[in-house]
């Protein structure tokens, strides 16, 4: 990448509404910067419509058993580990289902790896260890040209993945995209720190893809997380409430019936609402390819 370019990116321009940062009260300070903010929520309106592509398309791989991968550098790759992460818990997804990965591996995600985002055959490489066709790669650049990124997008298309990359950047090339992810936050409040405006846009449009694409794919009962994994207490208390109100049960008998289907949500509620077992449950659930309220709804 060229050093002209850099200055050419609009996350990279200098921000006249925080100039004199420095020398501003707490208070200040904390005003200027919520007020950027709010152009990172701009931003994601704006692209309603790919996020809702992308949101398809991330859905229609996990269906067909496929993985969804988010890859990036820096701010943005950590924001995509994050969100692999957080989809484990949430919606009791496998690891192995939705991957993030970051230039510089595991141990960029606690220290910076210099160098790491300008090599494109890395990302090209760490791709094709990861991706095959059918899977969805969402490329995470807020510059729109860190090389670590463009090359891993080019070589998921080579392998026959849908592709779509998230960035601040208009002028970005979108030339391996299928979906064009353009969240235009503008100048950041210290001047080229895209852990700010441009992470925020990021972290949103994630949330609004994994979430979108996993109510899709059944994964939640109305806007309730059906398909949360307790894993510790707090999760368990969430989980027994979730069976509370989807079954109108009482705490007593909702603990009980989530012990008795192996601490899943569905499970419990398809017994009780159904009368059945543990296995019957399973079983219907399954036929409705995990969607609770049609598996309830069943005569």
């Amino acid at each position: 990448m060229k050093e002209k370019n850099i200055y050419a990116i609009s996350t990279e321009q200098i921000n006249t509404h925080t100039a004199g940062l420095d020398t501003m009260t707490p208070l200040q300070i904390a005003r200027k910067i919520n007020a950027e903010d709010f152009n990172a929520a701009r931003a994601v309106k704006q692209a309603a419509r790919p996020i809702a592509q992308a949101i398809r398309a991330a859905a229609t791989s996990f269906l067909n058993g496929h993985k969804i991968i988010f890859i990036g550098a820096g701010t943005s790759g950590r924001l995509g580990v994050l969100e692999a992460a957080e989809c484990v818990p949430t919606f009791g997804t496998k690891p192995s289902q939705i991957i993030g990965l970051i230039a510089g591996g595991k141990n960029a995600m606690f220290r910076a790896k210099e160098g790491a985002e300008d090599d494109s055959v890395h990302g090209a490489k760490d791709i094709q260890a990861k991706a095959r066709t059918g899977d969805f790669v969402i490329g995470l650049t807020a510059s729109g040209v860190t090389p670590y990124v463009l090359g891993a997008l080019e070589q998921a298309k080579q392998l026959g993945a849908c592709t779509a990359l998230l960035t601040a950047n208009p002028k970005a090339d979108f030339s391996f995209a299928d979906i064009a992810l353009l969240l235009p936050t503008g100048p950041e409040a210290l001047c080229g720190s895209t852990r700010m405006k441009a992470g925020t846009a990021t972290k949103m449009a994630l949330n609004a893809i994994t979430t979108g694409a996993m109510a899709l794919c059944g994964k939640m009962y109305g806007n309730l997380m059906a398909d949360v994994r307790p894993t510790n207490k707090k999760l368990v208390a969430r989980a027994t409430r979730l069976i509370m109100q989807i079954a109108h049960t009482d705490q007593a008998t909702a603990a009980h019936y989530l012990t008795l289907s192996g601490h899943n949500v569905k499970t419990a509620c398809v017994m009780i609402c159904k009368k059945t077992d543990k296995t019957a449950a399973q079983k219907l659930l399954k036929k409705h390819r995990g969607f609770l309220g049609k598996a309830l709804n069943e005569n």
